[in-house]
């Protein structure tokens, strides 16, 4: 059972009919396990993809040429392989690299903001270096 709640005072209240009918289904006095995940903001992933472009779009020619960086998906495969977001999966001898994934249903609200967060801090340092956080903020805004 997965049902969307709103957190208040009195504690957690189901968001929907739909849920607040599964959650009727429980009876009082049952231990539930339950997850506690906050849904995505799609409004938010849209900000991360700008991002992405606006560094791809301005990342110097000497790094695109270095890394092979030609488009958004390359830009992410970046970004996912500076922050360890990878695993290394043996085929007979040699490791091929797996990289991790941002989707909805693999990360949450606060993990996807924390890995946005050391996107920023990445960007600035390895990319786009001389840049002010707060105009890339900004830019972002505006390019989103």
């Amino acid at each position: 059972m997965e049902i969307l709640c709103r957190v208040t005072a009195a504690g957690l209240v189901p968001m929907y009919n739909s849920d607040y009918d599964e959650k009727h289904r429980l009876r009082e006095g049952e231990t539930v396990l339950c997850t506690i995940k906050k849904p995505r903001n799609y409004e938010f992933h849209k900000k991360f993809f700008a991002l992405v472009r606006l560094t791809l779009d301005n990342l110097p020619e000497r790094l695109v040429k270095m890394l092979n960086v030609y488009s958004e998906e390359d830009m992410l495969a970046c970004f996912k392989l500076d922050l360890g977001l990878y695993t290394l999966v043996w085929h007979g001898r040699r490791p091929v690299v797996k990289l991790g994934s941002i989707s909805f249903a693999a990360m949450d609200e606060t993990e996807f903001q924390t890995f946005y967060n050391h996107c920023i801090d990445m960007v600035l340092t390895n990319y786009l270096r001389g840049t002010d956080r707060q105009s890339l903020l900004e830019e972002i805004e505006r390019f989103k």
